[in-house]
């Protein structure tokens, strides 16, 4: 039996962009198949509505960090994102595991899981400000902040480009047709020859 490819689908853009809405599509759709695992991340965030995560305080994830504990992690808007190491696990079973990361952590993870697919959702300015200001969750200031911030979008052939500006029914097959395609190509990669 040849190896499992290991396929991380890591879900990257600007804050507000949807990227939870459209984890949280697949996920609903997909909850009967067992060859899909959608990470739980650890924020350095108590919990709120918007994003089922594992609050922890800095200190105990900077104590995770030092065991290992994390595939990848980053800082970004003053909190720290980790996803668990436990995922590698599932990976190696052949399984797609679909986590919402950072555009700063590309190629890191490039590196570590070179069957990795970026899905790199794109809104226009007015939507993204419109959805950081439905969420409540920053203050003025912050919000000012996500929206001036300016990480370039990742470019390479690993990459995929959704649009998420308008519906989410169309923003959301588009991502399952992404899902389909990793799995299908895990399943012909661990077939017996």
């Amino acid at each position: 039996m040849t190896p499992a490819r290991r396929h991380l689908i890591l879900v990257v853009g600007p804050s507000g962009v949807g990227k939870d809405a459209l984890i949280d599509f697949a996920r609903a759709r997909l909850r009967c198949e067992p060859n899909f695992h959608f990470v739980r991340r650890i924020i350095t965030r108590p919990a709120s509505i918007g994003e089922d995560h594992e609050p922890v305080d800095i200190e105990e994830f900077q104590r995770r960090a030092r065991a290992g504990a994390f595939a990848l992690h980053w800082q970004a808007h003053g909190l720290f994102y980790g996803i668990p190491a436990t995922v590698n696990d599932q990976l190696d079973r052949g399984i797609v595991v679909v986590a919402n990361g950072s555009r700063a952590i590309v190629p890191l993870a490039r590196q570590r899981y070179p069957q990795l697919r970026v899905v790199n959702v794109t809104a226009p300015v007015d939507v993204l400000s419109k959805r950081l200001v439905g969420r409540g969750r920053e203050s003025d200031s912050s919000l000012k902040q996500r929206l001036a911030r300016n990480n370039p979008n990742p470019i390479g052939e690993d990459v995929l480009h959704i649009d998420n500006g308008g519906s989410l029914n169309v923003a959301g097959e588009r991502f399952m047709d992404a899902l389909r395609a990793c799995r299908q190509a895990s399943s012909i990669m661990s077939s017996p020859h």
